[in-house]
């Protein structure tokens, strides 16, 4: 049997409670790994009819969709992550009603929740889309700007590339409903509004409040007359995601715990998230929203005294934990965030990057670090020798951070990456929360050669592209500028789209990229392109070389020239 093989077979053997070697007070519950398969029940596939003519489809993928019928008409509110989702959702909502789709309302930007609409949709039917005026700019941003690196992050965190037998609930639904072929497509909206907006649908009335929480887009939708709250994700069964380790802007729990606030005074009878099963009846609602408020705000108080204290992220992190009471809440278990991982977020949104520590203002590089903790240990050897001490100790988290060290000072050590294996095995059987149990099973399959994670969740069609504006290219090409490589590079570039009758002028200044709309006559190169045609190209669906040489029609300027310009964005382009 190989030997990395034997590793992973012995860490089953394993106790889930088997010593970590830290001094972390306990977690805010009393979970168990049995507590999370558990909490898979709550999303259990299913469609529930909350009161009359409101209706959550649950357990179709990682969010929830709800259907509000009227008189004669049907309104979605969030319409999931991926169009096959929304379909099988859709055909259910058909077998209870064929009122047409005339309005849907997404509650924030955040994917699951917004690429299905088409679904529910009859070709031709008019259909006005709501939403916060501030999602787009937010849809863009995640779809241009940080695709590659939130792609990777969420993969791990949410385990999609991991044997089925290895992934468990995510938390807040059963599953992302996320392959490789399965087709996005967003409907931009039609009417967004600022604080507050009053329609009605098929006789329903509703109200679209703003409530920025787990986003700063976040909508609520109250039905005043039903007494129905949609609190979108600001509520739902889990410990809320004060900071999430895919990676996100920062979330600010006073703004989150004022939304709830306004929230519980509407005194809801019925409440149906955005993830999770509804709750109902007056009093119980209150006591949830309460406690659910109570708690974001007691990690931010706590967290902020802590950091007057003079104390560090690192510190806060391993002190802070709910009050029994909240921590005995069914909606406050740490199935999706962390107390520990909200004062980090805290600390970090409130004061930035620097701890206050003098000897971080400068830190080690982590290279000339790991050459340096290698030689206070005695050499290379003596640092793996501690790493297998660790080891026999089953000390995995200080297994995971001797490594740090070893792999960075050698990659390809292969008993550092066995150890490193097996302890991100051993971590991930203790864990109870889903994102952490999925993200170190994820990093031991990749160390493993098992996995290789894409950098785009999809492939996009010719009409998700379509649906992406033009400067949300713009903006993934100034990203990947290679800075270094055009410190010495002053040129201009015009880029002109025939088809929607739009130029831009794309400029490199000394490393920084500047994009201005029109025609510079400054500019040594001016190319014409359809827009499909660009956008394919940097999607990766078109080569470049075949691009540049097919696509590109060169009005000023020549192909080499242009060429060489495109490939300080892309590097490894060939030619």
């Amino acid at each position: 049997m190989p030997r990395i093989a034997f590793l992973l077979l012995s860490v089953l053997l394993i106790s889930a409670c088997s010593p970590s070697g830290t001094d972390r007070p306990p977690a805010s519950g009393t979970l168990t790994p049995e507590a999370l398969d558990r909490h898979g029940e709550e999303f259990r596939e299913d469609v529930i009819e909350v009161t009359d003519g409101v209706y959550v489809a649950v357990g179709f993928g990682i969010a929830n969709s709800i259907m509000i019928e009227g008189d004669d008409a049907v309104t979605i509110v969030d319409t999931m992550e991926s169009l096959e989702a929304a379909e099988r959702i859709a055909k259910r909502f058909r077998a209870i009603t064929d009122k047409p789709v005339r309005a849907i309302i997404y509650t924030h930007s955040h994917p699951d929740h917004i690429h299905g609409a088409p679904a529910f949709i009859n070709n031709g039917d008019p259909v006005e889309i709501y939403a916060h005026h501030s999602l787009e700019k937010a849809v863009d941003q995640t779809v241009s700007v940080l695709q590659p690196i939130i792609t990777q992050r969420s993969f791990r965190m949410y385990g999609s590339r991991l044997p089925d037998a290895d992934r468990t609930n995510v938390g807040i639904g059963p599953f992302v409903d996320l392959q490789e072929h399965s087709t996005l497509q967003i409907l931009r909206p039609t009417q967004t509004f600022q604080d507050e907006l009053s329609i009605t649908v098929g006789g329903v009335e509703m109200i679209l409040k703003h409530a920025p929480g787990e986003t700063d887009d976040q909508v609520v939708v109250w039905l005043p007359k039903q007494k129905v709250l949609l609190p979108g994700d600001n509520f739902y069964r889990a410990f809320p995601n004060l900071y999430t380790i895919r990676g996100t802007s920062y979330r600010d729990p006073k703004t989150w715990a004022d939304s709830l606030e306004r929230m519980r005074d509407l005194e809801p009878e019925y409440l149906v998230p955005g993830h999770s099963r509804p709750v109902t009846g007056k009093a119980e609602i209150r006591k949830h929203l309460t406690d659910y408020r109570d708690a974001i705000r007691y990690v931010y108080d706590q967290t902020i005294r802590m950091m007057n204290a003079g104390k560090t992220p690192d510190d806060i992190a391993h002190e802070i934990r709910l009050p029994p009471r909240l921590a005995r809440s069914p909606f406050l278990q740490e199935f999706y965030g962390k107390p520990e991982w909200s004062a980090r977020m805290v600390f970090g949104g409130t004061l930035g990057w620097f701890d206050g520590n003098p000897s971080n203002l400068h830190p080690t590089p982590p290279g000339e670090k790991a050459k340096r903790m290698a030689q206070l240990a005695g050499g290379e050897d003596a640092l793996m020798t501690a790493v297998e001490k660790a080891a026999s100790n089953e000390d995995h988290q200080w297994v995971l951070e001797l490594t740090d060290y070893v792999l960075r000072l050698s990659p390809e050590h292969q008993a550092a990456t066995e150890h490193r294996i097996l302890a991100l095995h051993a971590l991930a059987s203790a864990e109870t929360n889903p994102g952490a149990r999925h993200y170190y099973l994820t990093s031991a399959a990749e160390l493993a050669g098992d996995i290789i994670l894409p950098l785009m969740a999809v492939t996009p069609n010719d009409t998700m592209l379509e649906g992406i504006p033009i400067r949300a290219f713009f903006d993934g090409m100034s990203v990947n500028l290679e800075g270094e490589a055009a410190w010495d590079i002053y040129q201009s570039v015009v880029f002109e789209f025939p088809d929607l009758e739009q130029s831009f002028t794309l400029t490199v200044r000394g490393g920084a990229s500047e994009l201005r709309k029109g025609v510079s006559e400054d500019a040594s190169i001016h190319v014409r392109i359809d827009s499909l045609d660009f956008k394919r190209m940097l999607a990766g669906i078109r080569n470049p070389a075949l691009a540049i040489l097919s696509d590109f029609e060169y009005v000023k300027g020549g192909r080499i020239g242009f060429t060489r310009f495109i490939q300080l964005f892309e590097p490894n382009l060939e030619t």
